[in-house]
């Protein structure tokens, strides 16, 4: 019988793209005095270290090099003091906004080096040094359109939709190591980083996204942080991914336009 995985919060952490957006926010939320954080990511990390209660070190890394993330988890490495990482948050990932019949090759594969394999090669790095330490976490951080059709990024939800495939697969090859892999589906949220499509500043797709939340607002990047904290955690759950999103996907018939203008008049009478 295989042991069960602590529930112990996380003393040496890896995570992609922690310099901005999500990954930041993870980071900061997962710091405490005792731990220590890797950050891999191309952009300076500086920013997210002052935003730490513990260490941060940042790892300049490109996700598109297989040898570039060979690399730098050498060097994490030697920051953790030689000890396996406990928890591997992969939050790295670029976006497009473009029509599929206008999609250039040089994008397509930019997206798939970065998301897919940059992601799978960093999986593989860390439940490498898991598996000798016998036992570890994964997370992914993947998105809603891993679920359904986004217009104008195809690229974009073919490589979230491999990332959430990964982490079935993972989970199953993994297990016997005492390594759990899960990942965040992130909805609409309101601060994206840099790397990110804005389609959102078209006014009528914020209209539609917005009347499509249940809750009437975007999510935040703390609350997907709070959502990576719980699966850094958990002992008996793998494979699956939490989906976070305010109800969208439960809109099908929901209040739009006036009907939904007439409910919040009368909410505040």
């Amino acid at each position: 019988m295989m042991s069960t995985p602590s529930a112990k919060a996380p003393e040496r952490i890896v995570i992609t793209g922690g310099s901005s957006g999500i990954g930041q926010a993870i980071a900061r939320h997962l710091s405490r005095q005792d731990n220590c954080i890797v950050n891999l990511d191309l952009l300076d990390g500086s920013d997210t270290g002052t935003g730490c209660a513990g260490a941060v070190h940042t790892v300049k890394t490109d996700m598109a090099d297989a040898a570039s993330i060979e690399m730098a988890f050498e060097r994490a490495d030697t920051l953790l003091s030689g000890q396996s990482p406990d928890l591997l948050v992969c939050c790295a990932a670029l976006s497009r906004a473009t029509p599929f019949l206008e999609v250039s090759t040089s994008d397509l594969d930019l997206l798939l080096d970065v998301n897919v394999r940059g992601t799978f090669l960093c999986c593989q790095q860390a439940a490498r040094r898991m598996r000798s330490a016998g036992a570890g976490r994964i997370v992914v951080i993947t998105s809603l359109c891993a679920l359904q059709g986004w217009a104008k990024e195809s690229v974009y939800c073919i490589t979230k939709g491999a990332q959430q495939s990964l982490v079935q697969s993972l989970a199953v090859e993994l297990a016997p190591f005492g390594i759990l892999v899960n990942a965040v589906a992130p909805g609409l949220i309101e601060k994206t980083g840099a790397s990110m499509a804005k389609t959102r500043t078209d006014p009528e797709v914020y209209r539609h996204d917005m009347e499509r939340t249940s809750l009437g607002r975007f999510g935040s990047v703390e609350e997907v942080a709070e959502a990576v904290r719980y699966l850094a955690t958990v002992t008996w759950t793998t494979g699956q991914t939490l989906v976070l999103d305010g109800g969208f996907m439960a809109t099908g018939l929901g209040y739009f336009g006036e009907a939904r203008e007439k409910l919040v008049v009368r909410r505040k009478d």
